[in-house]
C-alpha cells in the first residue's frame, strides 16, 4: 500500500489524495485501506516511517569514498527510474507542518544517516578526512547536492556524475576543516 500511496502523491499530490485512489492503485479494498489508515495524515506518516533504503553496506564498500559513490549511486538509479519529485516534496512540506511527520521522518533517514558516520569515523581514523572535518557537514553537502538537484532543479543526478561530485567533497574533507573553518584569503579592502 505505501508503493501505491507514494505513486499517487506523485500524482495528484496532498490535497488531492484519498483513500479511495489508495485503495484502487493498491488492488485492496477500501475497508482494508480505512482500517490502516484515519486520514490522509496517517498514509503521509506512514510514507514518511519507511526508509528510502535499509542500511546496509553495498558490495565492494572499503573506504567512506566507496560508501558515498555506492549510496548516491543508488539514490540517482532509484530518482532515475521512479518519479519522486512531487512526493518528496509533498511529505517535507506535510513534515513542516506536523510534528509527527517529521518525527517519523527523521526516524526513517536515522538508519541511514547512522552508517554514514560509522564509514565518516573510520575515514577519519584512516586518514582519508582531516580531523576537523565534521562529518554531519560532509554527508550534507554529498546528500544535499542529490536531493538539491531533484527537488529544485526536477533532474536525477546521472550516475556518471557521482564519483565526481564525491571526489570534489573529499578533496576538501580531506584538507581537514569543515566548510567555514578552512582558511580563507584575506578579503581586499
Amino acid at each position: 500500500m505505501i508503493d501505491a500511496c507514494v505513486e499517487l502523491l506523485e500524482e495528484v499530490g496532498r490535497h488531492r489524495l484519498s483513500r479511495e485512489q489508495i485503495a484502487r492503485r493498491a488492488g485492496v479494498s477500501l475497508p482494508a485501506v480505512t482500517r490502516r489508515f484515519d486520514s490522509v495524515d496517517d498514509i503521509l506518516l506512514a510514507i514518511a516511517r519507511t526508509p528510502p533504503h535499509v542500511p546496509s553496506t553495498p558490495d565492494g564498500v572499503d573506504s567512506l569514498r566507496s560508501f558515498l559513490v555506492a549510496s548516491l549511486t543508488r539514490a540517482a538509479r532509484r530518482f532515475a527510474t521512479t518519479p519522486i519529485r512531487r512526493s518528496a516534496s509533498e511529505l517535507l512540506a506535510a513534515a513542516a507542518g506536523d510534528p509527527r511527520i517529521a518525527d517519523a521522518f527523521q526516524t526513517a533517514l536515522a538508519g541511514v544517516r547512522a552508517e554514514g558516520l560509522e564509514w565518516a569515523e573510520r575515514a577519519r581514523e584512516q586518514g582519508e578526512i582531516g580531523a576537523g572535518v565534521d562529518a554531519e557537514v560532509l554527508l550534507d553537502l554529498a546528500s544535499g547536492a542529490v536531493y538539491y538537484r531533484l527537488l529544485w532543479r526536477g533532474e536525477a543526478i546521472a550516475e556518471d556524475e557521482v564519483a565526481p561530485l564525491v571526489d570534489l567533497i573529499l578533496a576538501g574533507a580531506a584538507r581537514g576543516a569543515s566548510p567555514g573553518t578552512a582558511d580563507r584569503p584575506p578579503t581586499p579592502g
